[in-house]
């Protein structure tokens, strides 16, 4: 039985090859792609997420628009991923906005959490507001999860958006705490460490499909 996701993206650079990765899979099933505000803003995150899934013929993939700030209100970007979150494109492929589904990411979330209890493997790429969000609306969301893995924090001390920051977790920390504060389920953490580390493979694998 194929894996079911929802993927939680701020999708830059970064997160277009990851989704690129997922939709290869053939032993997965993605349920929801849900933007959040994080290397660009919303509507950027938004067009970048759908660009990616017009490339891959995979439109049929509902996308949610959710959080355009952090949980307290800072607007933080990532200038490695340019002004449009892929490299500032000078031709980008236009995408029809009207795709994003009307319901709320979070509330997205929720719902299908709650239609496949225990079976939602969610994958957090941005910074963690949806997962706090859905956290406040529900208590007992992460018990009706299977797993979440989330991407982001550093083990070293070394930052890539400050001196000591990494910046998932820089761009809303108060949501990366509620997150490992009260999520009840098993949660893998790929640090800014073990992402450098396999990135390179992760390209070539895309690159291979």
């Amino acid at each position: 039985m194929a894996t079911k996701l929802i993927i939680d993206v701020d999708t830059g650079v970064d997160d277009s090859k990851a989704l690129m990765l997922a939709l290869s899979r053939s032993d997965v099933e993605i349920l929801a792609i849900t933007c959040v505000n994080g290397n660009v803003d919303i509507d950027n995150v938004c067009r970048n997420t759908l660009r990616v899934l017009k490339v891959c013929d995979r439109l049929d993939i509902p996308v949610y628009k959710g959080a355009c700030r952090s949980m307290v209100g800072n607007r933080k970007r990532a200038d490695a991923h340019g002004s449009d979150g892929q490299g500032d494109l000078m031709n980008p492929i236009p995408v029809d906005m009207s795709l994003i589904q009307s319901e709320h990411a979070v509330n997205a979330i929720l719902r299908i959490t709650d239609e496949n209890p225990g079976e939602i493997t969610l994958i957090a790429l941005a910074p963690l507001t949806h997962i706090a969000l859905a956290l406040r609306l529900d208590p007992d969301f992460g018990g009706k999860l299977k797993e979440v893995f989330i991407m982001g924090g550093n083990i070293e001390g070394r930052g890539n958006i400050n001196l000591g920051a990494e910046f998932n977790f820089y761009a809303d920390p108060e949501a990366a705490y509620i997150t490992l504060q009260e999520l009840n389920c098993p949660v893998n953490l790929l640090s800014m460490e073990a992402a450098e580390a396999n990135g390179q493979e992760w390209v070539s694998k895309i690159e291979n499909v």
